[in-house]
């Protein structure tokens, strides 16, 4: 294991990242989200080339709760996580999670995953050092960026990842 002043991202990233295809039905995520127990996934295309990210918080954009994407139910779940709760401004900001019996049917086998992903995706090299990897996700406030080398997922480092790093360095 290498010292905290020499840790690359290829050291401290984990290399089994689930992904989503770009062209599979929202259900298929949403599915994944809950499954592998995720807030987060990147998405490839056909020849799996990264081309976006899906998140918890996209699938609960305001534009998927309008109209009847959405029924209303009794006891909605609401949550915020304390790595990913604060805003670009610094205010606090909460995070809803709807899970796929939240959707209507139409909306589940219709809408695909890139119409919902961001395609604005934030990565870094796999040389990228412990502090550019952690200047990132704080710049960015993120919890989770994907290590990445030519629009190819080497693999995916979450707060969680860093945190135990650090516990196990000497």
């Amino acid at each position: 294991m290498s010292s905290t002043t020499e840790a690359r991202a290829e050291d401290l990233m984990q290399t089994e990242v689930i992904t989503l295809q770009s062209n599979a039905p929202i259900r298929e995520a949403i599915e994944s989200f809950e499954d592998f127990n995720i807030k987060g996934a990147p998405v490839v295309d056909g020849a799996g080339n990264l081309v976006g990210v899906l998140t918890s918080s996209d699938i609960a954009k305001t534009v998927h709760l309008q109209g009847s994407r959405i029924g209303e139910r009794p006891g909605d779940y609401y949550f915020t996580d304390p790595l990913d709760d604060l805003g670009a401004d610094g205010s606090r900001r909460a995070e809803e999670f709807f899970g796929k019996e939240d959707y209507s049917p139409e909306v589940l086998g219709s809408e695909l995953v890139g119409d919902w992903m961001t395609p604005r995706v934030i990565s870094v090299a796999p040389s990228a050092t412990l502090r550019e990897v952690c200047k990132t996700m704080s710049e960015q406030s993120i919890h989770r960026v994907l290590v990445v080398h030519k629009s190819k997922i080497l693999g995916i480092i979450t707060t969680f990842d860093i945190v135990r790093f650090l516990a196990d360095s000497k």
